[in-house]
C-alpha cells in the first residue's frame, strides 16, 4: 500500500475512529486502526468490539492512492507520530512494516498482521429515523445516569429505545430510580432495543451539528454522519414495562426553583461525595431543612422559605446525587410529587414537559 495524504485530514480521521478504540482491549490487534486504500477511497477502521467506526476520505488533491492495499497500525505511535509530523504525509507498506514519511522525516513501523483483524459488518439497514443530531443527544443525557453500574443484572445498565405512534422515547433504571423522556418525530416507525448506557455516551460523544441518519435494527444501532459510519450492538434482551412503577396518586407536592434546590444542594457538597451522599430533607414549621453529616468529621445544615409545600411535616433521607442528576434535566420551577406513604418522589416540570423523573428515599432517618 502506498498513500499520500494531507496531514490535518488524517489526523482529524484518526482522532474520529480512535474513539472506539480501546487502550488494553482482550485481543491485541484491536489496539490498531485498519486502513483500506482502494476504489478512491481510504478507509480507516477501529472498534472495540462493541462499538465500530468507519471514517471514509475520499481521494482528491489532499488524499491521493499509489498503490492499494491494507495496513493494521497500532494507535497511540501512529497518532503520535502523525501529529508531530509539519507537513503532508507519503505511507508505504511492505510486508509487515510501515514506512511513513514527511518532508525529512522518515519513521518506520512494525504492523499488525490484517487478517487477525476481525470481519466487522458496516452494512446499513434497519429502520430509518431522521434526528436532529443534539435532539438525540439531548434525549439521551437527560435519561442515562439512571441506569444501573452494576453488570450483574446487565440489562438493568442499558437505556431503552423505543419508538412508536411517531414518538421516540428513551428510559433507563437502576430499581431506585427512573428516568424517561420522549421526542416527538415525523418517522412513523416502531422499533424496541436496549443498548448499555456507556456504549451510548461513547457513540453521542462526537461534536456534530445537524440531522442524521439512525438505523435500528435487532442486532445494531447505526448512525450515519456525513462520511462515518458508527454503529454499536444492542443487548439482545427484552427490556421489562417498568412505566408501571410511575405511581397515579400523589396527595403532596413541593414546589421549589431549581436555582434555590441547586443552591442548597451545592453547599452540601462539601460534605457529600461519591462515596457518601446521604442528606436528610425535613420540612416543618414552613421551613425545608436540608442536612447532612459525616461521623467525626463534618455536618451541614441548610434551610429555606423559598418553596410551596402542601402537606404537614417531611422527613426524608435522600441519595443526593440521585436528587442532583433527577433536576438537572429541568429549569425554573420543579414540582416534587410525594406518594402518601413517602417511598416515591417523581419530579416534574413545565420546562421539560416531555420528561419524568422517578427516585426513591432511603431508610434508616
Amino acid at each position: 500500500m502506498e498513500i499520500k495524504i494531507n496531514k490535518i485530514i488524517l489526523d482529524n480521521a484518526i482522532e474520529l475512529v480512535a474513539k472506539a478504540i480501546d487502550q488494553n482491549p482482550f485481543i491485541p490487534v484491536m489496539k490498531g486502526v485498519l486502513i483500506e486504500a482502494e476504489d478512491n477511497k481510504i478507509t480507516l477502521i477501529g472498534s472495540n468490539g462493541e462499538i465500530s467506526i468507519k471514517h471514509t476520505i475520499n481521494t482528491s488533491m489532499d488524499s491521493s492512492i499509489i498503490t492499494p492495499g491494507v495496513a493494521l497500525i497500532e494507535l497511540n505511535m501512529f497518532r503520535n507520530i502523525v501529529k508531530k509530523v509539519d507537513s503532508d504525509l507519503q505511507i508505504i507498506t511492505n510486508d509487515n512494516i510501515m514506512q511513513i514519511k514527511s518532508s525529512d522525516d522518515i519513521y518506520t513501523l512494525n504492523l499488525y498482521n490484517n487478517f487477525d483483524y476481525p470481519t466487522i459488518d458496516f452494512t446499513i439497514y434497519g429502520e430509518m429515523l431522521k434526528i436532529k443530531w443534539q435532539d438525540l443527544k439531548d434525549i439521551a443525557k437527560n435519561v442515562w445516569f439512571a441506569a444501573s453500574q452494576n453488570e450483574a443484572n446487565l440489562i438493568l445498565c442499558c437505556v431503552n429505545i423505543s419508538a412508536k405512534n411517531k414518538q421516540l422515547k428513551m428510559l433507563a433504571t437502576d430499581r431506585y430510580r427512573y428516568a424517561e423522556q420522549i421526542l416527538p418525530i415525523e418517522n412513523d416507525i416502531n422499533f424496541n432495543i436496549s443498548l448499555l448506557s456507556k456504549n451510548l455516551k461513547d457513540l453521542l460523544s462526537f461534536e456534530f451539528n445537524g440531522d442524521i441518519n439512525l438505523y435500528i435494527s435487532d442486532h445494531k444501532i447505526i448512525f450515519q454522519i456525513d462520511n462515518n459510519i458508527i454503529q454499536s450492538k444492542i443487548v439482545e434482551q427484552i427490556y421489562q414495562d417498568v412505566s408501571k412503577i410511575i405511581p397515579k396518586d400523589f396527595p403532596f407536592t413541593l414546589t421549589i426553583s431549581k436555582k434555590e434546590i441547586s443552591s442548597l444542594l451545592n453547599k452540601a457538597s462539601v460534605i457529600i461525595n461519591e462515596n457518601y451522599n446521604k442528606i436528610r430533607l425535613t420540612i416543618k414549621n414552613n421551613v425545608l431543612t436540608l442536612s447532612s453529616s459525616r461521623d467525626e468529621i463534618a455536618n451541614v445544615v441548610l434551610k429555606t422559605k423559598n418553596f410551596i409545600y402542601n402537606g404537614d411535616e417531611l422527613k426524608l433521607l435522600l441519595n443526593g446525587k440521585f436528587l442532583k442528576d433527577a433536576i438537572s434535566v429541568f429549569d425554573d420551577e420543579i414540582n416534587i410529587y410525594i406518594t402518601k406513604d413517602h417511598m416515591r418522589l417523581v419530579a416534574k416540570s413545565d420546562s421539560n414537559p416531555n420528561n419524568i423523573q422517578l427516585f426513591t428515599p432511603q431508610k434508616g432517618f
